[in-house]
């Protein structure tokens, strides 16, 4: 038996309800608890405060029959930076949260929160949330290897820092950056409770796993039971990281090396089958597990006039986990090797305007992903098996004002992304115009699609193709 869904929202918050118990495990709290960084701009004040409010109507072309509220959302969200310096030390945070008012469900999100040593000195002490360039690619591409993502929806992920104490050496010419923490936050997905013996969720961009199977010519009905182990075996995870930097990422040659040893940033999962044979369904138990992973990556680019360009080579070697009883199984991450290239650069006096553009490319090795039994041989049965929604794509990328109406600036952002192991594109458009400085109304849309339904039943595009879908709000700066 093979089931093929996509289980990433198990690593936001799983709520429980079977047999007459509920069991919560809200890793959202827990990210409220970090403490990170931000950029500080150079004409900073003793304290700073802006943010974003955004109201955003969106319109599935394609309704699901069984969740047909999943074809239209309404959402307020808000976002809030805030920067103090006192003659101690310095803080930054970066928050986010909203609500979705048709399906009642609200979200809040720590991005990045700070406590530094106070002044500008080369050398920098951090406590807490911390974005940082770890990899061009993981950042690019939005593969979450090196940070947490925040991706409720899988079109719009949002990397998160890490979140501990950083040590940081940094001149205009080199770094030398040293982490480490006791702690460990997950990347977030959708909510997954379990209801009527299956796993849901109250979004589009998960798949419940199936639920039928045939043993010896019958037909049978598996039963999904959700076991949360406790917080702390979850979050009390450490991880070690080191990050250099030679020449300036804004002009001339440059070079960043990564390397660490940290916990996955998606939780895995394992699951225990009991199932008797006079019986018509199966029981099946699934329970969030962590794993680590020993991660390098190095970038090498060059940086002039409008013209930025960069390769950039990742190294995954998850550790094998093996489940305690023989009747458990467990996903085994199986190592990647990933390489990349990109090309930015910017046009003026287009139409008397300037556009950016970006041209980048993703080519992946490995990355699947195996149940294994406690000997180390692998399940008949599979939850899910890819790490990555793209592995050999594509991208062309272009952003800027298109025009002026009324005196006011009309701007696009253009994305097309094609995976070639695939055989399927992703289309991301969204136009704006700012009728005043701080207000833009706010319209877009994405498309995807595959050119075989029948190739790569299981690959992202395939399975997420009846998710186009348009929208259009408005948002308020401050």
């Amino acid at each position: 038996m093979r089931i093929r869904t996509y289980f990433a929202a198990m690593l936001t918050s799983i709520s429980v309800t079977a047999k007459a118990k509920t069991q919560t495990l809200n890793l959202k709290d827990l990210q409220a608890q970090g403490v990170s960084s931000m950029e500080k701009p150079q004409d900073s004040s003793p304290a700073q405060v802006y943010g974003q409010i955004r109201m955003e109507g969106m319109q599935y072309f394609t309704p699901i029959p069984e969740a047909p509220q999943l074809s239209f959302s309404q959402l307020l969200s808000a976002r809030l930076s805030a920067l103090k310096e006192t003659s101690w030390v310095d803080m930054a945070a970066d928050i986010s949260g909203g609500t979705f008012f048709s399906r009642g469900q609200s979200h809040f999100v720590v991005h990045e929160a700070y406590l530094a040593s106070h002044g500008n000195t080369a050398l920098k002490a951090f406590a807490g949330r911390k974005k940082k360039d770890w990899s061009e690619m993981d950042r690019r591409w939005q593969l979450g290897l090196w940070q947490p993502k925040f991706a409720i929806d899988a079109l719009r992920p949002e990397e998160q820092g890490l979140s501990g104490l950083f040590l940081d050496y940094n001149v205009q010419g080199w770094e030398i950056l040293g982490f480490a923490t006791p702690i460990f936050i997950p990347s977030m997905g959708p909510d997954i409770r379990e209801e009527g013996g299956g796993l849901v969720a109250d979004s589009r961009w998960y798949r419940a796993p199936s639920r039928d199977f045939a043993l010896n010519n019958r037909e049978r009905t598996i039963v999904y039971e959700l076991d949360i182990p406790e917080t702390m075996k979850l979050v009390g995870n450490g991880a070690v990281a080191f990050m250099g930097r030679l020449g300036n990422k804004e002009r001339g040659p440059w070079i960043v090396t990564s390397a660490g040893y940290l916990p996955v940033n998606e939780l895995i999962l394992k699951r225990r089958i009991l199932m008797d044979a006079s019986e018509e369904n199966a029981d099946v138990t699934v329970s969030p597990d962590v794993t680590y992973h020993a991660l390098y990556s190095a970038d090498l680019g060059y940086s002039f006039s409008n013209v930025k360009m960069s390769v950039s080579y990742l190294q995954d070697e998850p550790r094998e986990k093996r489940p305690d009883s023989e009747d458990w199984a467990i996903q085994k991450l199986l190592p990647l090797k990933a390489y990349s290239a990109a090309v930015d650069f910017s046009l003026a006096d287009i139409l008397s305007k300037t556009l950016s553009f970006q041209v980048e490319y993703l080519k992946v090795d490995g990355g699947g992903i195996v149940d294994i039994r406690s000997n180390g041989q692998p399940d008949d049965m599979t939850l899910y098996d890819q790490r990555l929604k793209f592995t050999n794509a594509l991208s062309f990328r272009v952003e800027g004002q298109l025009a002026t109406f009324f005196r006011r600036p009309f701007v696009t952002r253009f994305k097309y992304l094609y995976d070639y192991d695939q055989r399927g594109s992703l289309l991301n458009t969204e136009f704006l115009y700012y009728p005043s400085q701080k207000w833009a109304v706010v319209m877009g849309g994405d498309v995807l699609g595959v050119q075989d339904e029948n190739y790569n039943p299981s690959s992202f595009l395939n399975q997420y193709r009846a998710n186009d879908r348009i929208y259009g709000g408005m948002t308020y700066v401050f």
